[in-house]
């Protein structure tokens, strides 16, 4: 299971979990202004050809798709493109993976600061890593009200009988 923990500038924290690296990429676009595809994607310069409409050989594309087809010319025309607009930039593609967890960490961390709804946000990756969280080796929990967040994500790991109550 992965774990996310939001704390909100207002109101009170709240955790929810996603099964896998796809149910994460999901729900994180569920409330994100940017599609899920845009968030993360793996993608050839070939298929890329496919998804704008163009049929046929790419040599054929070159006025209408510079920037596929220079892609194509980089990297290959089948070698795995990611995509990943809040780790990337807006709309780039480029050969070095990006994890869909890397990316979507990526997009909830855009949430937090000023202009964001959030103050703050953790992913937590494995049951592992969020039970070590409450037993210590989370410092969000000693800050002022951090309780509170403390709280959230124990009463998630204690919904889906990951830890026993004491």
């Amino acid at each position: 299971m992965i774990y996310v923990l939001e704390v909100p500038h207002q109101g009170m924290p709240r955790c929810w979990f996603a099964f896998d690296a796809d149910d994460l990429l999901r729900k994180t676009a569920e409330g994100d202004e940017l599609h899920a595809w845009e968030i993360h994607d793996v993608s050839t310069a070939a298929e890329l050809l496919d998804l704008v409409g163009h049929e046929g050989p790419p040599d054929d594309a070159r006025a209408a798709f510079p920037g596929i087809c220079r892609l194509g010319d980089e990297y290959g025309w089948d070698r795995p493109l990611h995509r990943a607009d809040y780790v990337l930039g807006r709309g780039a593609y480029e050969p070095n993976a990006v994890t869909v967890e890397d990316a979507c960490s990526a997009a909830l961390q855009a949430r937090t600061g000023p202009g964001g709804t959030l103050q703050t946000v953790r992913v937590y990756r494995s049951d592992p890593e969020a039970v070590l969280a409450t037993e210590g080796q989370e410092p969000l929990f000693a800050q002022p009200g951090g309780w509170r967040a403390l709280h959230a994500l124990r009463a998630q790991l204690l919904a889906l009988d990951v830890v026993a109550e004491n």
